[in-house]
């Protein structure tokens, strides 16, 4: 189950982070937080953000540095 993740995790923000300018203009919905906190063009920012932390959670999962009862 840790492969399934670690495989979910990084190959998926990887893909995520590669295509986040045109995820973002198909979802064509602002995140109001990251305008207002990272500033102009901040909703293309925060998806790029949630990519690389796809990519983080995906490696320490399947490394096991934690673990969430899986």
């Amino acid at each position: 189950m840790k492969f399934l993740f670690f495989v979910v995790g990084v190959f998926g923000g990887i893909l995520y982070v590669i295509y986040h300018r045109k995820i973002t203009e198909m979802i064509n919905i602002p995140i109001g937080w990251a305008e207002k906190y990272l500033g102009p063009a901040g909703t293309y920012t925060a998806h790029l953000l949630f990519g690389l932390l796809a990519i983080i959670l995906g490696f320490l999962l399947g490394f096991g540095v934690i673990d969430f009862g899986v």
